[in-house]
């Protein structure tokens, strides 16, 4: 049996009701390279995969069901919670050591068909977690060319109109602050990040996850968004935060772009949820203390 380990972000999977509006909006403010548009029988649903600095994101419109069966785990999920981010995806090898892993902790999980993935059940997890072999996208996602990190390195802070240096961290808002940090670093060997402010309205613990991705364990403080998303969706993903060079013209451009709602405070330019499916895309001009990546 294959070791299991963990690499970089695959994607986040932010549903949608409506796949040409939140393409206008992401290519609008992100410009990114788009390496996938399609159909899925397996899934029933359309997509999209974007690629954006060293993330990618996945707007997925989710299809009704044909006839008179239940849907798909998305659409029903969907329908019950409205659109959000389902889940964070990410690349990882030794699936079936993972599995077990899992198993010996009561912690369920299903690969839905699908051989080189696996899902963690979102009821047994702060926020749902999907899996995939990498060796299924190489030839797909461009940020496995050996060309593509000096591509990167220079583009996406320099040429980029939001001057983007990374994807900062994902917000996932959890029940147990203390209980979460210990199944990311217990099951899937996060390390921690020092104590340091997050998320407005919350306890915040930051965890890295396998090469670099940085997630916000969020615990509502008290009444706010925080603790009205945790009341409606459960323990789930509620923002998106990009690094930047300059959060006020990262502001700019994002009105000028869409003529969105932006609210900028401290250094932080954050996008106005109820108009982006759910999900608050912010962008700060300040790294997280003890972030490798700077």
């Amino acid at each position: 049996m294959a070791p299991f380990r963990i690499g970089k972000l695959f994607h986040l999977t932010p549903l949608v009701d409506d796949l040409v509006a939140a393409e206008a909006f992401f290519t609008g403010v992100f410009a990114p390279l788009t390496f996938y548009r399609g159909y899925s029988s397996h899934w029933h649903r359309n997509a999209s995969l974007m690629a954006v600095a060293d993330a990618v994101i996945e707007p997925l419109q989710p299809l009704a069901p044909d006839g008179d069966g239940p849907g798909t785990s998305w659409y029903r999920y969907m329908a019950r919670f409205g659109p959000r981010v389902h889940n964070v995806a990410l690349y990882g090898t030794g699936l079936d050591e993972l599995g077990r892993r899992l198993d010996e902790h009561g912690v369920r999980h299903t690969d839905a068909g699908v051989a080189t993935t696996l899902f963690i059940h979102p009821k047994d997890s702060p926020g749902m977690i999907e899996f995939s072999d990498p060796g299924a996208f190489r030839g797909a996602d461009p940020r496995f060319s050996p060309h593509w990190d000096v591509f990167a390195a220079d583009y996406w802070p320099n040429g980029h109109p939001l001057g983007l240096r990374h994807l900062s961290h994902t917000t996932i808002v959890v029940t147990d602050v203390e209980a979460a940090v210990r199944f990311y670093t217990d099951l899937l060997d996060a390390r921690t990040l020092p104590d340091q402010a997050g998320a407005e309205g919350g306890r915040s613990r930051f965890v890295v996850v396998g090469e670099g991705t940085v997630l916000e364990l969020a615990q509502p403080a008290g009444p706010g968004r925080l603790a009205d998303e945790l009341a409606r969706a459960g323990e789930s993903v509620t923002g998106v935060t990009f690094r930047v060079g300059d959060a006020e013209a990262a502001a700019r451009h994002v009105e000028e772009r869409v003529e969105m709602k932006v609210t900028l405070t401290d250094g932080r330019a954050a996008v106005d949820a109820a108009s982006t499916w759910g999900c608050e895309y912010a962008f700060s001009d300040r790294a997280l203390e003890g972030d490798p990546r700077g």
